[in-house]
């Protein structure tokens, strides 16, 4: 299994960071966990994701459940996605 950072921006961050709950739900099905890193003066967030199933995920993310996550939770497109390289220095 492989890690995965996703980066995007976000049209309002409080309600943003207000759906974890969703998010860790949503994210434990492809995922063992995550951590999130906000911009320091942005409203853009990364998400490092251990351990992920990358079939899973597109599935998952890929949903009209996750497609409405992401509207009630004003993620903006486009979302930039960065698969760990195995062996990578």
């Amino acid at each position: 299994m492989t890690k995965v950072v996703v980066t995007h921006a976000v049209g309002n961050m409080d309600t943003w960071l207000g759906g974890g709950e969703v998010r860790t739900k949503t994210f434990s099905g492809f995922c063992s966990g995550h951590r999130i890193f906000r911009h320091s003066d942005q409203d853009r967030v990364s998400i490092i994701f251990e351990d992920v199933d990358l079939e899973k995920m597109k599935t998952i993310l890929g949903s009209p459940e996750a497609a409405a996550s992401k509207a009630q939770h004003t993620v903006i497109d486009p979302i930039e996605i960065y698969i760990e390289v195995e062996g990578g220095a």
